[in-house]
């Protein structure tokens, strides 16, 4: 918008005093505290803007798109520094550009202790909140690094941002850019004995990541990335032939994640003994449901298998608040998507599927928990949580994906169901939509959950 010359603006300022009411009196001068909350916001905005030029997936959870500014500032940061791992890509930094991310992080972090303190009392929770945020992305941060570990988690990254190049120049050089992540990513595979190798579930992961690859970059236009990407398949093959790995724990790398992204902080052995008691609880409240309703078990399984650990964006718009309207992160996507259901369940067949839906939340979650703590292979742990129904080969082979490549999600799903079943759970899930994405132990202080033992 053109800018008015000053002595118009001054001119108009004038009109508008002589004009208003009070015969020409000045009109009050905002109080102190909305001073202070119109600077929170602003500065907030300015947060989520950095955030979402760090990481694309950032912004689209937040919906702040960052300014061309912000790019600008935030690549070239990089490029000063003469960072050899950075790429940049439509303007951004890539998912695979760790170190310029993490300066990113730092950055934020910065801004958010310098907010303004004398802000109204919800702006308090408003900070915690953000600061949470960063702790969040700075945890996936360090989880993404660990290629070829990672290798799916930003493979769907690179999926889930993608933008179309619009000419044949922009075309050329995404080619260039997918061709250079994919050769990173076959060489961290090739390795001697890497420390984060991928094991059997997590190459069946990264397979599904590179089929959706694939689909949004074909052959045709992507030639150098398709050649790389055949080479990544080729590497994929001898982790994908080895026998499934045995009892081992990996709880310090994931009790850390579990913290950052859930707010979980019970020892395993207690996380466990609490699960498999929901469980119990559950599937005696789930057989009642469906014997009110009328259904027959079986006939729930083709149901269920669209209702447990549902994939895509989830969110409640939250007046005042732009981090609890935010879509809710991977990690605590499936529990937002099961209160959906929960809240929805306003008939004895919708009961029936939501309890059922909550039981088999709880046995991933058991799955996942098993494995990771060392206690059990997943062909043991499922034998010890069975699913409330079977479910299909396939469905069964998602599961066991996600409790083994996705564990913190499976947990945050089996966690937000204990939160559900502290109270009545349609009537819980419907005041937890009006707190929007928050992280589990928020959820439970400010729903008057009692915390768990620890």
């Amino acid at each position: 918008m053109r800018r008015a010359p000053l002595p118009l603006l001054l001119l108009g300022s004038s009109l508008v005093t002589a004009c208003g009411p009070g015969g020409g009196r000045p009109e009050r001068p905002p109080s102190t505290t909305a001073i202070d909350a119109a600077a929170f916001d602003a500065r907030e905005e300015e947060i989520l803007r950095d955030l979402g030029a760090v990481d694309r997936r950032i912004a689209q959870r937040t919906r702040v798109a960052p300014s061309e500014d912000d790019l600008r500032r935030v690549t070239m940061a990089a490029v000063l520094r003469e960072d050899p791992t950075v790429a940049v890509v439509d303007g951004a930094i890539d998912p695979f550009s760790f170190d310029a991310r993490a300066r990113g992080l730092a950055i934020a972090k910065q801004k958010i202790a310098s907010l303004p303190a004398t802000a109204p009392p919800e702006r308090a929770s408003e900070r915690d909140l953000l600061a949470r945020l960063v702790d969040e992305e700075a945890a996936r941060l360090e989880e993404e690094r660990a290629l070829p570990r990672s290798a799916s988690s930003l493979v769907r990254a690179i999926v889930a941002t993608w933008q179309a190049p619009r000419s044949v120049a922009e075309a050329a050089d995404a080619d260039r850019w997918l061709a250079r992540r994919l050769a990173d990513l076959r060489e961290t595979m090739t390795e001697p004995a890497p420390a984060s190798a991928l094991d059997v579930v997590r190459a069946r992961e990264l397979d599904d990541a590179l089929d959706a690859l694939e689909r949004i970059a074909p052959a045709p236009v992507f030639m150098r990335a398709t050649q790389e990407l055949v080479r990544v398949r080729e590497a994929l093959e001898s982790a994908a032939s080895k026998p499934a790995a045995k009892a081992q724990s990996e709880w310090s790398m994931i009790a850390p994640r579990a913290r950052a992204h859930l707010g979980t902080a019970q020892s395993p052995d207690d996380l466990a003994r609490e699960l498999t008691a929901a469980a119990a609880d559950l599937r005696a409240l789930a057989e009642e449901a469906v014997a009110a309703a009328g259904l027959r078990p079986e006939s729930l399984e083709a149901t269920l298998e669209k209702q447990v650990f549902v994939s895509g964006p989830c969110l409640d718009a939250v007046p005042g608040s732009r981090v609890r309207s935010m879509a809710a992160p991977q990690e605590r996507e499936p529990a937002c998507h099961l209160r959906h259901l929960v809240s929805r369940a306003d008939d004895d067949a919708a009961r029936a599927i939501a309890f059922a839906a909550m039981h088999d939340h709880v046995a991933v979650a058991s799955w996942a928990l098993e494995v990771a703590r060392g206690a059990a292979t997943i062909a043991e742990a499922e034998g010890r949580h069975r699913l409330f129904v079977p479910v299909s080969p396939d469905t069964r082979s998602r599961y066991e994906r996600i409790a083994l490549a996705r564990p913190v999600a499976a947990l945050g799903a089996g966690e937000a169901v204990r939160v559900l079943v502290a109270g009545d759970p349609r009537t819980r899930a419907r005041a937890w939509s009006s707190l929007g994405d928050v992280p589990l132990d928020v959820a439970r202080r400010e729903l008057g959950v009692t915390a768990p033992k620890r």
